[in-house]
């Protein structure tokens, strides 16, 4: 089996999802980008992980082209190529239902920075892509053109997607994303909600991605 390691980190990930109730039933999407193959690793359409092993995980080329699989890929494989071929930084994407993350989508509100760790993992607030059915023209374009250069993006009335340079990281700004999402939700209830400045954000993530936690060669 080609790329085990990887087909297994992404049904890890993509099992993750239900653990930190970010997804339901067959809901959501784990994709990964091998740096060394440029092959692409994503979960099948419309199955529930839990009952998967790492075989099953599609393995397609950057034009979609299947390489070893027995399943249909996520019917979004498009897109999450084309993510790819936008950012040569990112080599993880997933894509969850998270409901406080999706509301934000349907009323169509960019997601603010409002806490420290939200600022550490993506340092600027996260836009919305207008609704497109996944067999519009522009299903692939919009997200890829509202995400930019940034880590997270909302499908227009449908929900988050992050990404990372791995699939830990993807994982942890999704999850670091409806956290925040539903921090918002509870604080309107209680006053008006401080929001970081773009200075302040960009301060904070360049720390955390740059001087924060463990380094090679200083243990």
């Amino acid at each position: 089996m080609i790329l085990e390691g990887l087909r297994t980190e992404v049904l890890n990930s993509a099992i993750a999802l239900h653990k930190y109730g970010l997804v339901w039933m067959a809901g959501g999407t784990i994709c990964a980008r091998d740096p060394e193959t440029g092959f692409v690793v994503v979960t099948p359409s419309g199955l529930e992980y839990s009952v998967l092993a790492p075989k099953d995980m599609i393995v397609v080329d950057m034009n979609m082209e299947l390489i070893d699989g027995h399943y249909r890929p996520s019917v979004a494989t498009n897109l999450w190529t084309e993510i790819f071929k936008a950012r040569s930084d990112v080599h993880g994407i997933v894509h969850s239902h998270s409901p406080y993350a999706t509301a934000f989508s349907v009323v169509d509100k960019p997601i603010p920075i409002i806490t420290e760790t939200q600022a550490d993992w993506f340092g600027q607030p996260v836009q919305i892509a207008r609704y497109a059915h996944i067999e519009d023209d522009h299903f692939t374009t919009a997200p890829v053109e509202a995400l930019g250069d940034g880590f997270g993006v909302l499908l227009g009335q449908h929900g988050p997607i992050t990404v990372g340079e791995n699939l830990h990281h993807a994982l942890e700004r999704a999850v670091t994303l409806e956290e925040a999402a539903k921090t918002y939700f509870i604080a309107r209830g209680i006053g008006d909600v401080m929001e970081f400045t773009p200075a302040q954000a960009e301060a904070s993530f360049d720390y955390y991605q740059n001087r924060y936690g463990q380094r090679l060669g200083e243990i």
